[in-house]
């Protein structure tokens, strides 16, 4: 009796540490497929040229070169997401997870960049990210840039591939936070709060002078 409670415990706790499906950022094929990430089976329902994978939407762009007005030549396609949840896990790296994923291709549909968003993390969890990925891949570059304000960038050089990560500071600002004083049973608005959004970008070395710096729009334009 005793020996088959353990093995029911063990296996109620190997459930329990199952991990949820998710692209595997640690030792991303950049070679993969664009089926690899959204294909048929994603298809929005209602909208032409978007994708749905859980809660998250991504919409495909053709982006051109944009130097000769009537004459634009397609440069590549960039997949962006227009909306998700804090509470998917799209991709992970390691035990760190990332609730949304953007990524461009060439017109072609070879990957250029790969990107995977975090939507609220602290600052805790990211030195911890940043000392992780130090461990694997030798001490980063710190530099920083600024979209509306600055942010923390750390990049990594590997023989066929650049990985970036960035931290910006973002605000619930847009979102009425309601609360009860106890005192005056007034209802009243709530404070602000401040958090971190991260962006991870893994860029194949071939394509760096084509996508960093050269994104402007969605997640994608942290890439700096």
């Amino acid at each position: 009796m005793i020996k088959q409670y353990r093995l029911l415990l063990l296996a109620v706790l190997l459930i329990g540490c199952k991990k949820e499906p998710a692209i595997e950022l640690e030792d991303f094929n950049l070679d993969s497929k664009l089926s690899t990430f959204v294909s048929a089976k994603n298809k929005h329902k209602t909208y032409t040229n978007y994708y749905q994978i859980k809660s998250e939407i991504i919409g495909a762009d053709t982006v051109s070169d944009g130097e000769f007005i009537g004459s634009e030549q397609p440069i590549r396609i960039d997949y962006k997401q227009q909306m998700f949840s804090q509470k998917d896990v799209i991709a992970r790296f390691g035990d760190f997870e990332f609730n949304a994923i953007n990524f461009a291709t060439t017109v072609t549909g070879k990957l250029m960049v790969f990107n995977a968003v975090a939507g609220k993390i602290s600052l805790k969890e990211t030195q911890r990210f940043v000392q992780l990925l130090n461990e694997k891949y030798g001490r980063a570059v710190k530099t920083k840039s600024e979209f509306i304000k600055p942010f923390d960038i750390y990049s990594w050089q590997l023989k066929d591939r650049i990985i970036k990560y960035c931290v910006v500071s973002e605000n619930d600002s847009n979102a009425l936070k309601v609360g009860t004083d106890k005192d005056q049973q007034t209802i009243k608005e709530g404070k602000n709060k401040t958090y971190l959004k991260a962006f991870i970008y893994i860029i194949k070395k071939e394509y760096a002078d084509q996508v960093i710096g050269k994104m402007s729009s969605g997640d994608l334009l942290y890439c700096e």
